[in-house]
């Protein structure tokens, strides 16, 4: 699974997967990143698996915090999902979805009442 990452400027949004209701690693995140010059804020939330780091960027940029946080084994940089990617991710699952939902429909009204009607319920 990849790690989802969105980044303006001044702010990292990070979903890690082994971090959702893991409370232990949350505190461990929260230290890590607490010992940074330049974090402004840190909301480690355990309940959805997402970090997000707002930070001074004369200070600190987003490379160092995601290189710190790969250093540490808490992501693995070749698994990140930038937004626009998981966007893509979303809406092309959506789109196969809807598209066999429709499929159904139509071939059950073209089925109706025949015994291709169960047929066309398993497609």
């Amino acid at each position: 699974m990849g790690f989802y990452i969105h980044e303006t400027p001044g702010r990292l949004r990070l979903k890690i997967p082994g971090l959702k209701r893991n409370v232990e690693l949350a505190d461990e995140l929260t230290l890590l990143l607490r010992e940074k010059q330049g974090i402004d804020s840190i909301d480690v939330n355990a309940l959805t698996g997402s970090v997000k780091v707002n930070f001074d960027e004369s200070q600190v940029t987003s490379t160092t915090l995601l290189n710190l946080l790969s250093q540490e084994g808490h992501i693995d940089l070749t698994k990140l999902v930038s937004s626009s990617r998981y966007m893509d991710t979303v809406f092309s699952e959506a789109g196969r979805v809807a598209s066999k939902a429709i499929l159904g429909l139509v071939l059950d009204k073209a089925f109706e009442g025949s015994s291709l009607s169960i047929i066309a319920a398993l497609i």
